[in-house]
């Protein structure tokens, strides 16, 4: 997995939803239902600003051509969003609290007491290594002991072993490069042109 730059940032992001749920419709005028999958993930579409040739846009290509090979992470843009301070002062990572979770719900414990998670907060469970991307579904305040339970957008796509970590203050988006990440502009004022896409695969 290749870890992509931090600076310069993207510009802009284009986040989207990976659904594999669907509708059946019922016969003869019957209700529709709405059939839900496990496995919806995300997708983001980023845009760099320009980037002089001889140092940022170098590097920049040079990894997302390697990324296209292994896949790519990145940091998910929080724009003007701040997430606090939602570790310890003892430096302990936020992890889950206990084994066997599954669904929607996700118990975590060593947040600063009285942290609070707000609604469409965006965060990443790294299980062995692999970030699944997810934003929190409703608000949600830590007890006096740092526990607390929350709610996620979609299903745990994967059982969450006890103690793993859960990225709050800089959540990751990892996967594939999508797009044509091996075309680029450059201009002739030595700058150069980038775009792509960072699909999850899992």
């Amino acid at each position: 997995m290749i870890l992509l730059p931090e600076h310069p940032a993207p510009n802009g992001a284009t986040p989207r939803v990976l659904d594999f749920g669907g509708f059946q419709e019922g016969a003869a005028g019957a209700e529709t239902q709405r059939i839900n999958q496990l496995g919806n993930r995300y997708a983001v579409s980023f845009t760099l600003p320009k980037l002089k040739n001889d140092r940022d846009g170098r590097i920049w290509v040079n990894r997302l051509l390697k990324a296209l090979q292994e896949g790519g992470r990145m940091p998910y843009p929080l724009l003007d969003f701040y997430p606090g301070t939602p570790n310890r002062a003892d430096g302990s990572a936020v992890e889950v609290d206990g084994a066997g979770q599954a669904g929607k719900l996700l118990a975590i414990r060593n947040l600063q007491p009285n942290y609070a998670f707000c609604e469409g907060q965006p965060i990443s469970l790294e299980i062995a290594g692999q970030h699944y991307f997810d934003f929190v579904a409703e608000t949600a305040i830590a007890d006096a002991a740092g526990k607390v339970t929350i709610r996620l957008t979609q299903m745990l796509r994967k059982p969450a072993p006890d103690g793993a970590v859960l990225h709050v203050a800089k959540p990751m988006i990892e996967g594939f490069i999508m797009g044509n990440p091996v075309s680029w502009e450059l201009a002739l004022e030595r700058n150069t042109t980038v775009s792509f896409e960072i699909r999850e695969s899992r």
